[in-house]
C-alpha cells in the first residue's frame, strides 16, 4: 500500500513506498524495545526530539545520511537487495 503525504514545501503529495513504511515501523519497534525516548534517541544523533517524531510519524523523510545516523544510532544496518526481475 503506498501512502501519500502532504510535505509542505512540496506543492502536492509525495508517495512514500510500503518498504520505506515497514522500515520506520521497525525502527519505532527498536527505539521501544531499548527504552529509547525519542529525547534519548535525538541526543545519540545530534538532532531535535521534535525531528525524531516528525520522522516517526512520517511528516518527514531523513536525508539519506540522517537514515545512516538513525539506523547506526539503534545499531541497525539496512541491506540492500535488488528487486526481482520483471
Amino acid at each position: 500500500m503506498t501512502r501519500y503525504v502532504t510535505f509542505t514545501h512540496y506543492k502536492g503529495c509525495v508517495s512514500i513506498p510500503e518498504n520505506y513504511s515497514s522500515l520506520v515501523s521497525q525502527l519505532i519497534h527498536a527505539r521501544s524495545g531499548r527504552r529509547l525516548s525519542q529525547e534519548e534517541l535525538a541526543h545519540r544523533i545530534g538532532c531535535s526530539q521534535s525531528l525524531i517524531h516528525k520522522w516517526e510519524t512520517m511528516k518527514r523523510v531523513p536525508s539519506g545520511f540522517m537514515l545512516t545516523c538513525w539506523l547506526d544510532a539503534l545499531e541497525y544496518e539496512i541491506l540492500v537487495i535488488r528487486k526481482r526481475e520483471v
